[in-house]
């Protein structure tokens, strides 16, 4: 009997270090990612202002708002996890959209940037923060049939996510994973500097005790239904691509076989802008595939 406690004892006292091991490791890697801001809309030609927009839970979003002479077209840029409206990819490519004829709204996600927000979740609460960006032009005489949404990384997914049933005209996604828990399984022993062993209880105490729930956030899902929609959809990607592998936008691809799958070599995670063609790809597929009216 008194043997049979002891191990009992043990076992008690190795799943609970197990679980607190996890938490630790889930609330780091969730904690808010926020940095001085190094630049603005200003640094590339563009007039703008600060905005703010609610989240469809609440939470107070920061954004950056630039506004043309009229235009009845808008365009939502949406950065990934540990950037911000502020990172060079995010203002480069709104050049390119005001250029075009666009309006743009550039919003930190939740837990970046000036946002209100206390985790950061990969996709799974971040939606809520584009729906909100939605609610926000529509306020603003904006139709979703003239909206394009717009995301990087984490902000892809965020965007394949809200995008189903509001009537956007396009979407375009770079370095979006098409399906996180793979993805997790393969990177979470390396930034955790765990063994695989405890992969099962990071996604568990996430869920539980964090409001992260990895199992729901499968963008795949909703690029099949943008395309059973019609919605206009562009990938973009490239095979050196080291934090989300190009087998995630093959994925999204087969969901959507009519998207424009723009593949690239050479390029890091988020880096498609520095590509000469990017600007001429980018409008491309704005005039000729998302074919928004005037």
């Amino acid at each position: 009997m008194r043997t049979s406690l002891w191990v009992l004892a043990v076992a008690v006292v190795c799943a609970v270090a197990y679980l607190v091991v996890c938490y630790v490791v889930a609330a780091r890697l969730s904690a808010p990612v926020r940095r001085p801001v190094e630049r603005t809309p200003a640094d590339f030609g563009l007039g703008y202002r600060e905005v703010e927009v609610r989240s469809s839970d609440g939470l107070r979003l920061s954004a950056w708002w630039v506004e043309g002479a009229g235009s009845s077209r808008a365009a939502v840029l949406v950065h990934g996890w540990g950037a911000d409206k502020s990172s060079r990819h995010v203002l480069e490519t709104a050049a390119v959209y005001e250029e075009a004829g666009f309006d743009v709204l550039m919003i930190d996600l939740r837990g970046h940037g000036g946002s209100e927000g206390d985790r950061i979740t990969l996709g799974y609460r971040e939606v809520r923060d584009v729906q909100g960006a939605l609610s926000w032009l529509e306020k603003r005489g904006f139709d979703p049939e003239r909206v394009v949404l717009h995301g990087w990384s984490m902000g892809g997914v965020a965007v394949i996510q809200a995008a189903p049933g509001t009537g956007v005209a396009a979407v375009v996604e770079e370095s979006a994973y098409a399906d996180l828990p793979p993805l997790l399984r393969e990177r979470l022993p390396e930034v955790s500097g765990l063994p695989t062993f405890f992969t099962p209880g990071i996604f568990l105490v996430g869920k539980l005790f964090l409001g992260i729930d990895p199992w729901a956030v499968r963008p795949v899902e909703e690029a099949g239904q943008l395309s059973r929609e019609g919605v206009a959809f562009m990938i973009i990607h490239s095979r050196d691509d080291q934090l989300v592998p190009f087998e995630h936008a093959e994925t999204l691809a087969k969901a959507h076989p009519g998207a424009v799958f723009w593949t690239l070599e050479g390029y890091e995670h988020v880096h498609a802008y520095e590509h000469p063609e990017y600007r001429e790809r980018l409008l491309g597929f704005l005039d000729e595939a998302a074919k928004l009216p005037e």
